[in-house]
């Protein structure tokens, strides 16, 4: 019986003692695999081969294979004289080798014949004899095989000769080429290999193994490597996929960081081996697809839009092919689209595909600047509304620039109210726009808005100083659920050329050759770089087009733009505006220049006061015409009141006794302006 310690009331340091409790096991118990646990699992093989499971798969696999067969006929054909030339020349050699070999292996001297030679050199009769009793042994089982051989031989021939057809000439030709053959030297073969280059070797484990290894990210045991599912063909039919499980410590982009040296390991080129994260998994899986030849060498298909087709904005449509030369599409509804490139990245070219599908819908309404003044956009001028499109790259086309900005601004203030009236009649289950707005009203029409070299836009005093890079800014972030679409490509990569407010907002990201690591963070997103997105793999000029792009799936792609020359693009546009019927359209009036600015904040000033915040003149304006500025923010008041002559100032200001200091208006800066502008209107 355990005798209880009487405890003092204000003693603590007094505990009462209890029985040891013991945890659960630290180990899950072991249970061996039931026949449900097999049957219940989602990796299970297919039933018919990758190949075989898609229309472009066996299509692919039939016109290949058609087309290396119909090429190697006529290789060959035409080389028949050579190769009989060969085979005469080969053939004594040939026929003395069918005689002698036979007769060799019979007496059977090679069996022991070193060592009968060393007992004769070190004068050692007893083993030469012994040896030479094992050769005969041997011999006297080989000469009656090789001798019942020829027999049969003989008398197969001579009867295939005297009965068959022509069978005396299939017996000498047959003995021709078989003499021929054995007379070769192991390094001229009489018949000439169709293709180039080395052999085709089958995608392995031991290869994948041996080529992760030499690739130096880490790997030192080959066993390390497993394979989660066999290496197959791909569906499409161009080449073989392995998904592996690289060992611990060891993760995807540490080998996606030497893809030069791994495809040293498999002896390949450079773009026949893509290693890629395989989505949705741990790090250390790694999917690694080697395609049958580099993809430089594959002709890529043609864009299906090329000659005939239209498109849907609120559906996707075709854009390019990835590197296993699959369709992709690109998305306009609901979505802003950011471009960005080195020079001669290709990045102009990528983006002006994504306004040829646009303009192939007869209802998108194009707006483009291209502040470079190539012309490469040339093609849509017929298609723009008068005055919607800049070329050029001095202050003018800039200035120009600024009037679409605001023009689109104007229109996302006009559309809010339109968006909301026809979702509430049903029209939609939500404020956005849809196809049956846009039809059963003109100005709720697509409008796609491309703006290429927006970094010379942005640099000057329009942009990030001025008026014009607030307005984009707004504009970007309501544009998608009024069926606007905005297009940014840039080639320079900074917060004055593309600032990160901008950027961030933005779905569809491409990022084609670019320097490094910032940059691919700067287009495709943060930590893009470090979950394997190598877009600084691909070199200016060679790679033209080539991308890897966010916004699509879960991860990233490695796609190509489909190759579009200025001809083909101005036939495009040529079709699109047959679909308009030849009428370009006309753009509708801005809405943010409905009122004057500068007299309804006089209105709603209040006259006592010499100067105002911004963040408190911008509610009073709400509330004065809440259609015409209800997504009023304070950036975008300060950059229209830039825009009409009164620049915000620091405004300074006790609260609680602390000097704050923020962005407002002064009264007699205001009343200077409004008499300017009155005596200008005279």
């Amino acid at each position: 019986m355990t005798q209880q310690i009487p405890q003092q009331r204000d003693d603590r340091e007094t505990v009462a003692i209890e029985a040891t409790r013991e945890g659960g096991p630290v180990d899950p118990p072991v249970t061996s695999t039931t026949f449900a646990d097999i049957t219940s699992r989602r990796d299970v093989r297919p039933i018919l081969p990758a190949a075989l499971r898609s229309r472009a798969g066996w299509v692919g696999l039939v016109v290949d294979t058609a087309r290396l067969a119909v090429h190697a006929s006529g290789f060959h054909a035409v080389r028949l004289p050579l190769y009989a030339g060969r085979a005469a020349m080969y053939a004594p050699r040939g026929l003395w080798r069918a005689l002698y070999l036979p007769v060799r292996w019979a007496s059977a001297e090679e069996g022991n014949w070193h060592l009968r030679q060393q007992a004769a050199n070190r004068n050692d009769p007893q083993t030469w004899l012994a040896l030479d009793e094992r050769r005969m042994r041997h011999s006297s089982w080989r000469w009656p095989v090789v001798i019942t051989l020829a027999f049969a031989v003989a008398v197969s021939g001579v009867t295939f000769a005297y009965f068959a057809p022509g069978g005396r000439w299939v017996i000498v030709g047959a003995l021709f080429l078989l003499a021929g053959w054995m007379g070769r030297p192991a390094d001229k073969p009489i018949v000439d290999r169709v293709t180039l280059g080395g052999t085709y070797v089958r995608l392995t484990a031991d290869l994948t193994r041996a080529a992760l290894v030499a690739c130096g990210a880490g790997i030192k045991d080959p066993a390390a490597v497993t394979f989660p599912r066999e290496i197959a063909r791909d569906p499409a039919g161009r080449g073989h996929v392995a998904v592996i499980s690289l060992p611990a410590g060891v993760v995807a982009t540490d080998v996606i960081d030497r893809r030069d040296r791994l495809a040293a390991g498999f002896r390949l080129p450079v773009d026949q081996v893509w290693p890629d994260p395989v989505r949705g998994e741990h790090p250390g899986m790694l999917e690694i697809y080697v395609s049958d030849k580099p993809v430089s060498a594959m002709r890529q298909p043609p864009w299906p839009l090329l000659e005939e087709g239209t498109t849907d904005y609120f559906e996707p449509f075709p854009y390019g092919a990835d590197v296993r030369l699959r369709p992709v599409t690109w998305s306009l509804a609901e979505r802003n689209s950011l471009f960005g490139g080195v020079p001669g990245s290709g990045k102009s070219l990528a983006a002006r595909n994504v306004l040829l599908g646009a303009v192939l819908d007869p209802l998108v309404i194009p707006v483009i600047s291209e502040l470079k003044g190539s012309g490469d956009y040339d093609c849509f001028e017929q298609l723009c509304p008068p005055g919607m499109y800049v070329c050029g790259a001095d202050e003018r086309s800039i200035a120009r620039t600024l009037d679409i900005i605001e023009w689109l601004y104007g229109l996302c203030e006009e559309r809010g109210p339109l968006v909301a009236k026809y979702a509430r009649a049903g029209m939609n289950s939500v404020k956005k726009v849809n196809r049956a707005m846009a039809e059963h009203d003109e100005r709720l029409r697509p409008v796609v808005a491309m703006f290429d070299e927006v970094q010379e836009f942005m640099s000057s005093k329009h942009g990030i100083k001025g008026p014009g890079a607030p307005m984009l800014l707004s504009t970007i972030k309501r544009a998608r659920a009024l069926g606007i679409h905005v297009i940014v490509a840039t080639q320079r990569f900074d917060k004055d050329s593309l600032p990160k407010a901008i950027s961030s907002l933005i779905t569809n990201r491409a990022a084609l050759a670019v320097p490094a690591q910032p940059e691919t963070d700067m287009i495709l997103g943060t930590s893009a770089y470090r979950t394997g997105a190598r877009p600084t793999a691909f070199v200016p000029g060679e790679d033209s087009g080539w991308m890897v792009r966010a916004g699509f799936t879960a991860g990233y792609e490695t796609v190509r733009a489909a190759l579009v020359d200025d001809d083909q693009a101005a036939a495009v546009c040529a079709r699109a505006l047959a679909l308009r019927s030849g009428v370009r359209p006309e753009p509708g009036p801005v809405r943010v220049h409905a009122r004057n600015l500068l007299d309804d904040v006089r209105r709603v000033w209040d006259g006592s006061e010499p100067a105002l915040w911004s963040e408190l003149i911008v509610p009073r304006l709400r509330h004065l015409d809440p259609e015409v500025y209800g997504d009023l923010t304070v950036e975008i008041f300060g950059a229209r009141m830039a825009a009409a002559g009164v620049p915000t100032a620091d405004i300074g200001r006790r609260i609680d006794g602390k000097a704050t200091t923020r962005k407002g208006v002064r009264l007699a800066a205001l009343d200077a302006r409004i008499k300017a502008a009155e005596l200008e209107s005279r």
